[in-house]
């Protein structure tokens, strides 16, 4: 799947490896683990929030990560130790909590860098304020990179996935519902399949359109 392959790319710090020749089961791994010059993994942690964790969660198990270089994985808004001598694999939102979350990290110096992935398209005055925190404590050497990787969906099987937006059809139907807080729901729904387009690298064309008879008043179509 390619949902997978993305994230092993991630957990390879996103270097491009040979994929190995699939075994009787075709249980293989979509690529190898990057090695260090011992010829072992490279260890690293994982950190996510908890969309993160239920991308990773719905396509690999911890022996896979485990085989990709991860010894420990963490919630970014969870307490941690400082682990200063191992890389760190961010797969989080682009959130202003959470590049609140990374900076402080990056100031605490609990990791050696960072390798942020962020799971859908980071709004540039988002990146401006994650590059203004980086500045003001002198961190930006700690970061290595910061990729967009348009995996905010989660798969389910391997033909089925979700956008995992809690409460959407209560969102969008809701009688109480703001005209705002639709069109927030509405844009998630957007970059959610766009992110999906992307990550398959299929053709599409999705199409929203109002319905001012009906209610919500929009309506979409998929070509």
């Amino acid at each position: 799947m390619r949902p997978t392959a993305s994230i092993e790319k991630i957990l390879n710090l996103n270097h491009d490896q040979p994929k190995p020749e699939p075994d009787a089961n075709d249980l293989a791994p979509a690529s190898n683990p990057l090695l260090n010059e011992d010829g072992e993994p490279i260890w690293k942690v994982l950190v996510f929030d908890n969309l993160g964790r239920d991308v990773i969660s719905s396509v690999l198990r911890v022996q896979d990560l485990r085989n990709f270089g991860i010894t420990i994985h963490l919630n970014l808004h969870s307490p941690r130790h400082p682990i200063p001598d191992v890389p760190v694999v961010y797969l989080v939102e682009p959130t202003s909590e959470n590049i609140t979350a990374i900076s402080a990290d990056l100031s605490k110096n609990l990791y050696e860098t960072a390798y942020v992935n962020f799971l859908s398209s980071v709004p540039r005055p988002l990146l401006e304020d994650f590059a203004a925190l980086t500045a003001e404590s002198n961190t930006s050497e700690k970061i290595a990179q910061v990729y967009d990787q348009y995996l905010n969906f989660v798969v389910s099987e391997p033909d089925l996935f979700s956008l995992h937006l809690k409460d959407a059809y209560y969102t969008l139907n809701a009688a109480q519902a703001g005209h705002s807080t639709i069109e927030h729901a509405i844009d998630k729904v957007v970059g959610g399949l766009f992110s999906v387009v992307v990550t398959m690298g299929e053709d599409s064309l999705i199409a929203f359109s109002r319905c001012p008879h009906s209610y919500p008043p929009w309506a979409a179509t998929t070509v």
